[in-house]
């Protein structure tokens, strides 16, 4: 810590054994397992305790750039950093997440310079919404006194995530702060996730002792894509209704609930100076298709290096879906053709009775 004027900050033996009751260890248990991927991107639901706007929360946080956070909630890239968030808004926060010892925490970021009349306790809940604990706040900066720190110290805030596999899909791990009046199996339902497995996933035994405030590791389902392991962006997971932009700005990505297939195209306002993208065979763009039969080929975003200058790669993605749809679309006319047929040749041979 710095060599500053030092605070002291006496705690009262009641209020101390009351913080030990109202306040975990740990204010999240996000296991983080998964060697095949150090890093990741790790996301909180932060809850505005007083009217911000967007660039603040941007600015507490360090997200790396305003389209980051907006991408994180679904918001138009034209969103200004004065927006409004109002007292009590939740905002996705997207921050890099990085595993070490079966625990994930966000990548040595954010940080916050101590103010005066600080304490640790008064920074996780107030500043932070609860997402940290006074105590891993000391122990990620090594602070041998959690109730000592200085005036202008530096104070890494480390945020719970994970980077694990669920069920064998990637996910993209939500820190979630509980709402009052809020149940295990509401949550379940809100953010389509198995109860057992948010249950398990947080350690639940008993889903009615569940508090308000607790932060839970809530597994979103990610999108599918086709970006190779070598990808600068290997690691990018996104979640329904979110979207990013990736490849140095060029290429925008979204996550759609319709197919949870990553979407990907060319960033608007970029040229081709800019952004050279290779075109798919058959002369297809980045984010077109071609139908042949029950065929529908997608030219994709298949990642992106930088070794000798900016290099964008894309594929062709073949899937048969439409296979299905067709198949019973051509099944019903038929059918539909053999009943029509049916009743104008009775309608016929009606006709002819009567001329008799």
């Amino acid at each position: 810590m710095s060599s500053g004027p030092r605070i002291v900050v006496a705690l009262v033996a009641v209020v101390v054994a009351a913080l030990a009751v109202a306040a975990p260890a740990s204010a999240a248990n996000f296991t983080c397992n998964h060697t095949a991927v150090a890093e990741c991107g790790g996301v909180i639901g932060y809850v505005a305790a007083n009217a911000t706007t967007y660039g603040a929360v941007r600015s507490l946080f360090q997200v790396s750039t305003l389209a980051a956070l907006l991408g994180a909630n679904d918001l138009p890239p034209s969103t200004p950093a004065a927006a409004p968030v109002a007292a009590g808004g939740v905002v996705r926060v997207p921050f890099p997440c990085a595993c070490s010892n079966g625990t994930g925490r966000s990548n040595r970021t954010p940080t916050y310079t101590s103010k005066n009349g600080d304490t640790l306790d008064a920074i996780a809940r107030n500043v932070f919404g609860g997402f940290v604990t006074y105590e891993e706040i000391a122990d990620a900066n090594q602070i041998p006194n959690p109730n000592v720190i200085s005036v202008g110290d530096k104070l890494w805030i480390p945020l719970p995530c994970s980077c694990d596999p669920v069920g064998g899909e990637a996910v993209v791990h939500l820190g979630y702060s509980v709402p009052h009046g809020s149940t295990v199996e509401g949550i379940a339902e809100e953010f389509g996730v198995d109860n057992a497995t948010l249950m398990e996933i947080n350690g639940i035994a008993d889903p009615s002792k569940l508090q308000a405030e607790q932060i839970l590791d809530v597994p979103l389902r990610a999108c599918s894509s086709s970006i190779r392991s070598n990808s600068l962006d290997s690691n990018l997971r996104l979640a329904n209704g979110s979207y990013v932009l990736t490849a140095n700005g060029c290429i925008f990505c979204s996550c759609s609930s319709s197919s949870y297939q990553l979407n990907c195209s060319i960033a608007q306002n970029k040229s081709s100076s800019e952004c050279d993208v290779p075109k798919c065979p058959g002369n297809l763009f980045l984010g077109s298709t071609s139908s042949s039969g029950c065929n529908v080929t997608t030219c994709a975003y298949n990642g992106y290096t930088n070794a000798t200058g900016l290099n964008i790669s894309v594929n062709p993605v073949t899937n048969q879906t439409k296979c299905s749809s067709n198949a019973g679309s051509l099944e019903r006319g038929l059918r539909g053709s053999i009943w029509r047929a049916f009743l104008t040749s009775i309608h016929i041979a009606l006709i002819g009775i009567c001329f008799v």
